[in-house]
């Protein structure tokens, strides 16, 4: 049963991600998305933060010709489910608070 809201769509994306791990440190992992929406995302890492983190993350959207600008989406999210296969490492968020910006090829996060 098919319980997204939106369609999801086949994307690889660079991404970057923050947590906030024990004793207040801040945790770092970056990966390919496997698909996105306003609403979620899946993306491959072998770095995943544990289910119920909220994490901020930051992904990298190419331009599709030369000449153009990329993307930026600068986004809050909370892990809902992390997958430990063969192949397909990673884990999907529920996105929260989403911004675009034009940007440069540079990725990174703020912390939380």
């Amino acid at each position: 049963m098919e319980l997204r809201k939106r369609v999801r769509h086949r994307l690889a994306a660079n991404a970057v991600f923050t947590w906030q791990g024990a004793q207040e440190s801040y945790l770092f992992g970056e990966g390919v998305t496997r698909d996105i929406s306003f609403d979620g995302a899946f993306i491959f890492s072998l770095t995943s933060p544990p289910v119920g983190s909220a994490i901020q993350l930051d992904v990298l959207l190419l331009p599709l010709h030369s000449g153009e600008r990329s993307l930026r989406m600068k986004t809050e999210a909370t892990v809902i489910r992390v997958e430990h296969a063969t192949g397909g490492e990673g884990f999907a968020v529920a996105i929260e608070d989403v911004s675009l910006d034009e940007g440069s090829s540079d990725l990174c996060v703020e912390r939380i």
